[in-house]
Parts: structure tokens; C-alpha cells; sequence
């Protein structure tokens, strides 16, 4: 029988520290020999067919970092790491070590350990160049608090299976006399209990009980509790001190406004206008949220764990206490606030000629909503805060208009709105996009630019918000998808200016959210980083993160490091510091952007769970490798249908061409197609709604 790897790394491991090639073939033979009562005493030779797979298992080892050759001879190093294991539904894992290894682990060699746990994982195989490990001990558990499914009761347990873990893990834990009706919810508690684990029911919820979601998207990705009590804040003061307002730029004569949504708690921006004959001067001011969270203190750490807060629907999470969030660092109107203000002066064209940064202090004269600014715009009264919205307006036409001729994209996506009635969803449409959201963001954009360039002209290191330029790969891709809509797409030349054409060119039509789409999807995603590489999507060659410290921790550090760069003092960052905290920052971003995303899904489920049976019209608006995505018409709700449900013929997914296809009879469903669609299910539970294409 041919010796496996396995064999031989079970051999490697149980031979001395140091040991030869031929050590290895003497224990290899040893242990065949000792294999079943008649090899009892008779040695068994390895065969020259077994060499080879010596040699690349040997290699194999080498290249993981497992042995370390000197000479004729290896050092055996440490066979496990410790890194977080990745489950997926199949109950498979995969680890990656700090080293860069990564390692496979079979659902039956995973132990207990549960998706994002810390494991200690040893090596025992190596097949076609993958490493194939296992869980020898959970070192970290990810959290503790798991939402699951009760499937059913006996001999005074209570038995269930976790909710948004990969795997389907079924478990039990004691009844302990409480009722547990199947297909209810329970909230349990993992303990540990000596050698082995226990849980605990803490809660029991009905499946109808919407007000659980928000805790269900809060367990699934492990997000931060509420915040507790912190020390630093103990002695803090809503007053500002005479001194502290005196070494300021004091900014209160001028007429300020903040502009937000309707539901905003916090208000981290303000804005003013000055116009005179050289062309405006415009002052952004950013709460001052670094003159009361202090660099590596108790509450600056909490913050950068946190990295961002969570918007979910009516709830969110924040980054910072609700003292700082809500009140000492929200640009309240009525009342005098510190803030950092960002000065630019533009000519009439939109060129920007000059910038200044401050300390300052500031008085907000009014807050609006998105709303109301936009009837002051469109209506004829004339006060003072509505002339400076018509001046905000002017300004922002013409620097969007500068800015699109560089090859900046401007994206029709418009964002989903939950609409909550006594704390349940009652409807999920597109937001409406306003004059006023669009003077926001000119504002704003102007700001990050300002001091992104300032501070790499200055050569102070900093995060910088970057994206990277599109792939030709993805380029040629999308080239080809949009030539099956009759829309050209150059492959040279400015790529931003040719994706913006395509843009326009979809305006109005059924298919533009799907082009618009498309387009973003193939494009690099936008992360934090220390090299100024500048921002593809806004075709800025300098882009920072500025205008948030409420709500992202990169834009506290920018704010740090420019007012070190403003006071003369030594630099609060180096470069590796900065490096560590972009990356963490980078992945908390995501993990946000996933709970949002899974909230809007399990609302839309529960939108339309009664509404299985019915007729509905959508468009193509994704293809993967079981079946075709669809968006409705008119509502922001996705669903799929999968290949099982296409039952007229044996269809194949051609993702490169955006196309899934009959077989036999040649039926396609392309991308940007509008199909008529029935309602198969809409799963709460597993947050998936399955469509299939109506009888005609």
C-alpha cells in the first residue's frame, strides 16, 4: 500500500527536533511494518514509488515554514498556528496564519469552533498543495450571545440550531421548565463549564417579534455593545472655557447652517459662504471631536475598536458616547461649539486659489433638513439663509461641472429608505436625491481635498481615502456587457469620462440602475490607506476623510495630524502606526457595510413574506452561479431566482457574459432584462426571498 502524506507528516512530527531524510525513511518504515499482527517483526522497505512524494512533502514543509533545512538535515518547527477560521454552510473552514499559510479544515476536524473564532490549528495533511489542518483548541471565541432556532424539546432539554452561523451547528442546552415552541427564537449564552462548553437560554421570542432584528444583525457580525462608563468624561464640561475660545479663530458672526436628514441625531458639519468679486470664500467646519477624545486614552481606543458607527435602520450604533455624539461634539444650532474649519477660496470657475486651516469656534444660526433647504432653494422668499443657499447652489453647480470634466463618475445608485411604523417596517423605497444633498457633498468633497493636499504637500503622514484605478480586465469585461445594450465603451483614453458617457447614456431607461450597477461593481473598492494615491471613482489625485469624526475614526486622526501640522508640535502619528489603523479601519468599514446590507435584506423579507404567489415585475440585476438576481420595479427589494426554478429547460450561467441560458431551446436571461416574476418564498430565517419567471 503507497505511504501517504499524511503518514509522512505524522512521521515528521513524532521524529526528533533535528533529524535526516534517511531518519524519515527509517520511521516511515517502522511504522509500516508495525501495521497489523502479520507485519509484527518484518520490516517493510519504502519503495522508490513513495520518494517522489517524500521529496514534495518534504518541499511542502520547507515552503510552510514547518522545517527549516541546514545541510543534510531539518529543524522541525512548530506544526500549529493560531488564526481566525472562516466556516462555511458546508461546515468547512479555512485559517490563515499571520505567516500567510492557509490552511483547509474539514467539518470533521473542526471541532466546536464556530465562524471568527481564534483556533489553534495543527497541520496533518497536504493534498495538491493546500494544507489541510485541524482545530486542536478554540483559543478565542468571537462572542458569546448567538441567536438560534428552536427545533425541539426532549428529556428536559431544549434543542436548537444557531442562526447566521455557517454550518447549520444543532445544539441544546437545559429547558430549565420554560416553554419553547418550535420555530421560536431564543437568545443563548455560551459558557464555559470546566473542560467543555455549555449554553444558556437567556431570552425566547417569537419569529414574528421584528423588534429582535436589530439584535439579530447586532449578534451576526459581532458588533460593539453599548458604551460604559469612561472616566475621561467624568469631569467634562458643556461650557467652553473663556482661555480655550481666546487662542481660536472665532468664526460666530458668520451666518452657519448645518444641512441634514430629517432623523440626524448628530450634526458633525456646518457650513458658510462668502461672496465677493474675486469669486467665493468657503468655510467648512468639522466638530472638534479630538479636543475631547485624547490620543491612546480609554475612550480613543473604544473608538478605534469601533472604527465607524452603525447605521441599522431607526437604531444605530455609534462610534462615541452619546454625550460627545449627540451633544458636546454635535454643531447644535443655538449654541456656541469647537470646531475645526477648513477656508477655501475659489474663482469664479470653480479653481480652487487658496486654502487656511483653524482651530475655531462657531454658532450654527439654523439647522435644516434635507427638505426644508430644498424649498428654501426653489422658493422666492429671500432671508438670509435662503440667499446663502442660493450662493451654496451656484457654488456647488460649479464645481461639480469642473469636476466631472477631470473624469470624476457620478453614479445614478440611488439609496434605500426604511420607512418604520411603531417600530416595524412599513415600506423600503429609493431616497430621493436633492439640490441640497448634492450641495452637501460638493462641500464636503471640497474640504477632504483641501487637506488631503495639505498635508502631503506638507509631508505630514496621515490616511488618505483611496481607490485604486479600475482593471483592464474589468474594464474589457464590462466593455463587452454594455456592447450587448448597443452602448460603446472606449478602452483608451480617460476611462472615467467613458463610464460617465455610458452613464448618461442610460438615463431614464428600465435598465439604468442595472448599467449603474455594473459599473460600480467592477470597479476597485475604495479603502484607507498611507500612500496618496489619490481617488479613481472622484478623479482626485488628493482625497482624505475629514469631514466625520463623530462617526469614522480615520477622519479623527486626519484631525489629528493636521492640527499638530497647524500648532508646530511633534506629529502624533508615524507611518506604521497609521498603516495599522487603516487596514483595521478598512475591515470595520466592511463589516458595516455587510449589516446594513443584511438588515435591508431581512426587512425586505419580512415585507414580503405574505405576499408569496403574486406577480411582480424586475429586472436582471445580478448573475451568479445558481441562478439570476432581480431587483422589483419601483422598490428596492432583491431576490433571486435560482437554477431549480427555471424548470422549462437545462440552463447554464455564462457569468462572463452576463447570461443565463437554455440549453436546449436557447431562452436567455440577460442582465438589464425585465422578466415577470412570481413569488416563491421569503425566508426570514435564512434572509433570502427566491423568485421563478411567471407562466406566460
Amino acid at each position: 500500500m503507497p505511504i501517504s502524506t499524511k503518514r509522512i507528516i505524522q512521521t515528521v512530527a513524532g521524529l526528533p527536533a533535528v533529524f535526516t531524510r534517511k531518519d524519515i525513511q527509517a520511521a516511515l518504515e517502522r511504522r509500516e511494518s508495525g501495521d497489523g499482527k502479520r507485519n509484527a517483526g518484518k520490516r517493510r522497505s519504502v519503495s522508490q514509488k513513495d520518494q517522489p512524494l517524500i521529496d514534495r512533502t518534504l518541499k511542502a514543509l520547507v515552503e510552510g515554514g514547518f522545517l527549516t533545512p541546514t545541510g543534510k538535515t531539518y529543524r522541525r518547527e512548530n506544526f500549529t498556528r493560531t488564526c481566525p477560521v472562516r466556516v462555511n454552510a458546508g461546515g468547512n473552514g479555512v485559517c490563515v496564519s499571520d505567516d500567510g499559510n492557509e490552511f483547509i479544515i474539514y467539518s470533521e476536524n473542526i471541532g466546536d469552533a464556530i465562524n471568527g473564532d481564534t483556533v489553534e490549528v495543527r497541520l496533518v495533511d497536504v493534498r495538491r498543495g493546500s494544507l489541510i489542518g485541524e482545530v486542536t483548541e478554540v483559543m478565542k471565541r468571537k462572542r458569546d450571545f448567538f441567536l438560534a432556532l428552536v427545533t425541539g424539546r426532549s428529556g428536559g432539554r431544549v434543542f436548537f440550531r444557531l442562526l447566521d452561523i455557517p454550518g447549520d451547528a444543532e445544539m441544546n442546552a437545559p429547558a430549565k421548565g420554560r416553554d419553547y415552541p418550535s420555530g421560536a427564537y431564543i437568545l443563548i449564552r455560551r459558557e464555559a463549564a470546566g473542560a467543555r462548553e455549555s449554553f444558556t437560554v437567556e431570552e425566547v421570542f417569537s419569529a414574528d417579534d421584528e423588534q429582535f432584528d436589530f439584535r439579530r444583525i447586532q449578534l451576526k457580525h459581532a458588533l460593539p455593545e453599548p458604551h460604559g462608563e469612561y472616566r475621561e468624561l467624568k469631569g467634562v464640561t458643556r461650557k467652553i472655557p473663556r482661555e480655550e475660545i481666546k487662542r481660536r479663530k472665532d468664526f460666530r458672526k458668520l451666518l452657519t447652517v448645518t444641512i441634514d436628514g430629517e432623523d440626524a441625531k448628530d450634526f458633525d458639519d456646518a457650513v458658510s459662504l462668502e461672496r465677493d468679486g474675486q469669486g467665493y470664500v468657503l468655510y467648512v467646519h468639522i466638530a472638534d471631536v479630538s479636543h475631547y477624545v485624547k490620543k491612546d486614552g480609554e475612550l480613543d481606543r473604544e473608538a478605534a475598536a469601533r472604527g465607524t458607527s452603525y447605521y441599522l435602520g431607526d437604531r444605530v450604533i455609534p462610534m462615541l458616547p452619546e454625550i460627545l455624539s449627540n451633544d458636546l461634539c454635535s454643531l447644535r444650532h443655538g449654541e456656541d461649539r469647537l470646531s475645526v474649519t477648513a477656508v477655501m477660496r475659489y474663482d469664479n470657475s470653480g479653481l480652487l486659489t487658496e486654502h487656511r486651516f483653524y482651530e475655531s469656534v462657531i454658532h450654527v444660526d439654523r439647522r435644516l433638513t434635507y427638505v426644508e433647504a430644498e424649498g428654501l432653494l426653489s422658493s422666492t422668499k429671500r432671508d438670509k439663509t435662503a440667499a446663502l443657499l442660493k450662493e451654496l447652489e451656484g457654488l456647488a453647480v460649479i464645481l461639480k461641472k469642473a469636476r466631472m470634466t477631470e473624469g470624476r463618475l457620478d453614479l445614478n445608485l440611488a439609496e434605500e429608505k426604511m420607512v418604520y411604523e411603531n417600530g416595524r417596517i412599513r415600506e423600503i423605497r429609493y431616497a430621493e436625491r436633492l439640490m441640497s444633498h448634492r450641495i452637501v457633498e460638493e462641500c464636503m468633497l471640497s474640504a477632504n481635498v483641501s487637506v488631503s493636499r495639505e498635508l502631503k504637500e506638507r509631508k505630514v503622514p496621515t490616511i488618505y481615502r483611496i481607490h485604486e484605478d479600475i482593471e483592464f480586465d474589468s474594464l474589457k469585461k464590462l466593455q463587452r456587457f454594455l456592447a450587448s445594450l448597443d452602448i460603446a465603451l472606449p478602452l483608451k483614453g480617460n476611462s472615467g469620462l467613458h463610464l460617465q458617457k455610458a452613464v448618461d447614456s442610460v438615463a431614464g431607461r428600465e435598465y439604468e440602475p442595472v448599467v449603474n450597477m455594473a459599473i460600480l461593481k467592477s470597479l476597485m473598492q475604495a479603502n484607507y490607506g498611507t500612500d496618496p494615491i489619490g481617488h479613481y471613482g472622484l478623479a482626485f489625485p488628493d482625497y482624505t476623510h475629514f469631514t466625520s469624526p463623530i462617526r469614522r475614526y480615520p477622519d479623527l486622526v486626519v484631525h489629528r495630524c493636521l492640527k499638530g501640522l497647524m500648532r508646530g508640535a511633534e506629529l502624533p502619528y508615524g507611518k506604521d502606526r497609521l498603516t495599522t489603523i487603516a487596514e483595521t479601519s478598512s475591515v470595520l468599514e466592511r463589516i458595516a457595510q455587510k449589516a446594513e446590507r443584511d438588515l435591508v435584506k431581512l426587512k425586505s423579507c419580512r415585507l414580503m413574506k405574505n405576499e408569496v404567489g403574486k406577480r411582480f415585475q424586475g429586472i436582471v440585476s445580478g448573475i451568479g452561479r445558481y441562478g439570476f438576481f432581480v431587483t422589483l420595479l419601483d422598490v428596492p427589494i432583491e431576490g433571486m431566482v435560482p437554477l431549480r426554478n427555471l424548470t422549462d429547460d437545462y440552463y447554464l450561467v455564462m457569468e462572463d457574459d452576463y447570461t443565463v441560458v437554455g440549453k436546449r431551446f436557447g431562452k436567455r436571461y440577460r442582465l438589464g432584462d425585465r422578466v415577470e416574476l412570481v413569488l416563491e418564498r421569503a425566508s426570514v430565517e435564512e434572509m433570502k426571498i427566491d423568485f421563478s419567471p411567471a407562466a406566460r
